[in-house]
Parts: structure tokens; sequence; C-alpha cells
């Protein structure tokens, strides 16, 4: 094998010696020709020859021309010796890296090892999904001995993503049957492979109602395996893998959750954490209260998405809980439906153990509670969506409780379509206005006792600026980072209604520059979303005085720039460190074609690269 390389190599290099020779042998060293031409100052010019300097022309080029024809003879020839060199290394080139393949460190590697590689290339944030386009799928598409491990370890496969597939108009009830029985055989076959591991599994299972109450046509395998007895079908491929489910993440259509009716406690037993996500559409979500695997011995994380229901019912293990999320639906019907602070004073109170909490909360002007104030020792993260008089609400809760391990809040919620009725009222206005006032000074004392929180996230639709500049002025001065989140525009509507509260007077009160105390001194991160009314220059202001203290800046605007900060600040000292994100709006410059309203008007052409 080398010796016929060799030959090649000194064959080819004796080929292009010759040529080299040849080329610079025959060819003669040519003087400018620019230089040499009677034409020199006719050269690029818009210059018209007369009949017989045309006859010059061309005789002069006959000699430049016979040049020009050699020179790309011998070019030819170069790039023909060049050609098979090129040939020759590709092919020795192979040769030799698949050679080298062989010395490859990662080969050498002991099982365990690349195990633990494969683990290392899942996605951390979510469940893996079915496609070779990720791990673990994409691992067993390398090579055969890569495809042995991959199937040979079992925690690769112990977390799993599944969709139930979209019935669209322009796909036949057969081909949706048959892309449904693929995903039931997948699932089932990903599961079996995680051996006896425990399972995380998120089901996105909303299939079509009327899809699934047909006959099923599908293959005949996966037919008689999973016949669709049930309004869910992967949940009936779920059930026999109960006992080693521990983080089960389910949103189910109105229904589905028949599937689990069967199931008990005992069934469940490494259960920590379940999500059922059922929708504002499902209206009754009592079943709840008789589902056996609420009271899985080891469930410390429970949350539910629906509406019309008391919690206080559920047969959960309250004392064991640290996490607990009870969403549902804003609207004002479902008020009497909904959990009151009262309410989730209760819940609270039955949950010693908690550390995160997530409330949605519908209230009235005239709610009043006991001076009872539970402890909450280990709560520190508080995130509350309240419906009616949001201000009120939150500082109504937070006063019955004591949280010495605070350290996050969240704000959001939206007043009732009634509320701001009353707000209207002329007679009534003084008496809203006082009640705003007092509901926004006890939020910011309830607030300003917490000496140990660090993170605060706020809906700016709940504030009027005077109340929004209060509470920030009242915030303890742990605080490392605020959000402040603006309303987000109301799709199809070409300007935005709502109230503005984040304005630039709100930005002086934060600027550490401005006269007076300035809230939240070791401020780390702003993070503003929907932003209006903040100017550039405000922006910049408010930077430039929290530096150093301040790392990370995010702001999305709903407006186009101003005037570009980023050049200012990047010479400021202070600012190495400092992180910025921000996004603005770009509308489309107005048209002024002058084929306007013509069918053959041409495409707008962009004017910059």
């Amino acid at each position: 094998m080398f010796c016929w390389v060799d030959e090649i190599s000194s064959a080819a290099e004796h080929q292009v010696s010759a040529s080299r020779h040849h080329i610079f042998s025959h060819i003669p060293s040519m003087p400018s020709t620019t230089m040499l031409s009677p034409f020199a100052s006719q050269l690029g010019m818009n210059y018209c020859p007369s009949d017989p300097e045309l006859a010059q022309v061309k005789a002069f080029l006959v000699e430049p021309c016979l040049r020009l024809k050699s020179l790309d003879e011998e070019i030819a020839v170069l790039r023909q010796a060049l050609d098979k060199l090129t040939a020759e290394r590709h092919a020795l080139g192979a040769y030799v890296d698949a050679h080298k393949a062989l010395l490859s460190p990662v080969r050498r590697l002991p099982l365990d090892i690349i195990g633990l590689i494969f683990m290392a290339c899942l996605p951390t944030h979510r469940n893996c999904v079915m496609s070779a386009k990720e791990a673990p799928v994409l691992l067993g598409r390398i090579c055969s001995s890569w495809r042995a491990i991959s199937l040979s370890t079992p925690r690769l496969w112990s977390r799993l993503h599944i969709v139930g597939p979209t019935r669209f108009n322009s796909v036949s009830s057969e081909d949706h049957h048959a892309k449904v029985a693929q995903r039931l055989e997948v699932a089932d076959a990903w599961l079996r492979r995680s051996g006896t591991c425990p399972l995380s599994i998120s089901l996105e299972g909303k299939l079509d109602l009327s899809v699934q109450a047909s006959p099923f046509r599908g293959p005949a395998m996966a037919m008689r395996r999973y016949p669709l007895l049930s309004s869910s079908p992967f949940l009936e491929v779920l059930l026999p893998f109960a006992s080693r489910w521990q983080h089960m993440d389910l949103v189910l259509s109105p229904g589905s959750h028949k599937a689990l009716s069967g199931l008990i406690e005992d069934d469940v037993p490494l259960l920590s954490h379940l999500r059922i996500f059922l929708g504002p559409e499902a209206r009754d979500i009592s079943f709840l209260t008789q589902l056996g695997i609420l009271h899985a011995p080891n469930l410390t994380s429970f949350s539910v998405v629906g509406d019309q229901m008391n919690f206080l019912h559920l047969p959960l293990r309250w004392h064991q809980l640290t996490a607990l999320s009870f969403d549902g639906t804003s609207n004002v019907r479902a008020t009497q439906a909904g959990q009151t602070p009262e309410t989730v004073l209760t819940i609270l109170s039955r949950c010693p153990q908690l550390r995160t909490v997530h409330f949605l909360i519908h209230d009235s002007a005239e709610l009043q509670l006991s001076d009872v104030v539970v402890e909450c020792s280990f709560l520190h993260t508080v995130d509350l969506h309240c419906v009616g008089n949001p201000l009120h609400t939150a500082g109504l809760l937070l006063s019955r409780l004591w949280l010495p391990s605070f350290r996050n809040f969240k704000l959001d919620g939206i007043e009732h379509v009634g509320f701001q009725r009353i707000r209207a009222q002329r007679l009534r206005a003084q008496r809203l206005l006082a009640q705003t006032t007092a509901s926004a000074k006890l939020l910011r004392s309830s607030i300003a006792e917490s000496t140990h929180l660090e993170s605060i996230s706020l809906d700016s639709a709940v504030f009027s600026t005077p109340d929004l500049i209060h509470f920030l002025l009242g915030l303890p001065p742990t605080v490392l980072r605020l959000e402040i989140a603006e309303p987000l525009p109301v799709p199809g509507q070409a300007t935005f209604r709502g109230r503005i509260t984040l304005d630039d007077g709100v930005m002086k009160v934060l600027d550490a520059s401005s006269e007076g105390p300035t809230p939240c001194p070791a401020l780390e991160e702003l993070v503003v979303i929907a932003c209006r009314a903040v100017s550039d220059k405000a922006l910049l202001s408010f930077i430039k005085s929290r530096l150093p203290t301040l790392r990370y800046v995010r702001v999305a605007f709903e407006r186009e720039r101003q005037i570009d900060i980023l050049p200012e600040l990047q010479h400021l000292t202070g600012a190495e460190n400092l992180k910025i994100s921000l996004t603005y709006v770009t509308f489309p410059a107005p048209s002024f074609s002058p084929w306007g309203g013509l069918p053959d008007a041409p495409l707008p052409v962009s004017l910059t690269s």
C-alpha cells in the first residue's frame, strides 16, 4: 500500500516539476501593456475610437491575446496536476484518519463512564422528547456499540414527554389513528427500557374527543394492546408503570381523569410530584376529591389547574407538602367557587412544611379576616394571582402570615368589571380611593417587615403610579431583584388602551442619584416587560446611578428605540460585569410608492444591508 502511494507521489512530483520548468522557460516576461499602449489615455474612459483607430486596436491586441491563450493552457496543465495531488491527498487522508480513529480515547472509556456522558447529554430543564434530534434517541443513531450502550442504560429512558397527536382537518381519520398508534407503541417501548428506575413523565394529552370516540383503525397490534376504552389512551399506556411514577405532569382533556380513578395510594409509592392541568373549560373538578393517588405516601408537590371546587376537600397529606399550586379561572362568575383569603389561610395552616405556594384568589371588597396569624416557618416563595382588589387581597393575606424565611414574592391579578364600575362612580370615588390607598399601605407594611426578602415580581396593572412609588419606597433594603410587568397588548388592538403605571417618574424614584431615600439600595437585577412609558434617557440615568452594584438589566420595550444607550455604558467604570438586554418594537416604514394601487407594483426594496 505504502509503495503504491510512494510511486504516485514520485510521478506527481515529477510532472509538477516538469510543468513548472515548461512554464517558466517558455513564458517571457512582458512589460506593462497599459504603459506601452498608444491608447493609454483613453482606457477606462467613455472614448469612441474612429475607424482607423479600431484597426490599430485590433492589430495591437494580437500579441497580448496569444499571450493570454498561452497562460490559460499553462494554468490548465497546473490545475490538472493539482487535481491529481488533491485526489491523492484525500485518499491518503482517509486512510490515515481510519487508522487514527482506532486511537480515539473515547473507544477506551469504560462503559459506565460512557453511560454517565450519555446522561449528561439529556436536557436538564424538561423531559426527553420522542425525537432522533436529541438524546437519548440520537445517541443510538451514531453506531451499533453506542446503541447497545444506550439501550442497556435504563436511566436514559426514565424521563419522557408524550404529546397526543392533534387532529387536523387535512388529516384523515385513518392517518391520525396510525399516528396515535405509533406514539403509543413508542411510549410503551421507551418506558420498558427504563428498567426499574423512577419515572418522570409529562403528558400533553388533549386529544380530539370526536376522534377518540370513533373505532380505532390503527395497526392491529396497537389496537389489541391499547383499545380506546377511555378518553385518554396515553394514560392507559402509563398505568402499568404507576408503581414507578415519581414526577408526573398531566395535561388532560375533560373526562380523561377516569383512567386515574382506579389507582389507590399503594399503587404509586414513589410519587412525589403531581401536576394535573384540566384547563378553564373543566368547570367541575370535584372528582379530585375521590382520587386515591392524591394520598400517595411520598407526595410533597401538588399542582392543579381547574375550577369550581373547594380545595380543602382534597385527600392530600397536607402536613408533608413542600410545594403547592392551586390555579383556575379569573372569571367573575367563578368568585364564589374560587379560593378566598380565608380558604388560603386554612390551607396554609395545614401545611407546616411548605416552601413554595401559588394561589389564584378571588376577593370581595368587604372581606374581613380573623386576627389569627398563621406561621409558615419554611415558606420562602409566595406567588399570588388576585382577582377583585389585588392590593387589598394580598395585603390582607400577608398581614395574617408570619414568614421568617420569606425571600421571593410575586403579585399579579385583575380587577373585576364590577369593581372597575364602582371605581367610576363619582358618589363612591372618594371612599374607593381611600380603600385603595389603605390596601396599598397594608401590603407595603406587610412587605416591609420581611427582612430576608430578595426578589419582587409585580404586575403594574394592580397599582396606580403613586401607589407603585410608595410600594417601592417601602421595600426592605435586602431586595436584590425587581421585576415589573406592564400589561401585554391585546391582539388586534392597534394601540394600548390600558392604564400605564411605570413611567419616568417611577424610574426617577429608583434612580440612586435622585434626592431622597433610594429604594432597594442593593439591587442587582432589573427586569421590565412590555415597557411603554419609560424613556431611554431615564433608563440610562438609572443604570449609571446603580453601578457597580447592578449586574443584570433586561427591558422589553413596546415602542421604538429613542437613543442608543449601549455605547455610553460600555465606557463607564463599574459596567464591566453588567449584562444588558434591550429589545424594541420596529414599526414598518410608511410607503410612499408611486406604484400604489397598481397590480404590477414592484416589491419594496430594503435600502439597508
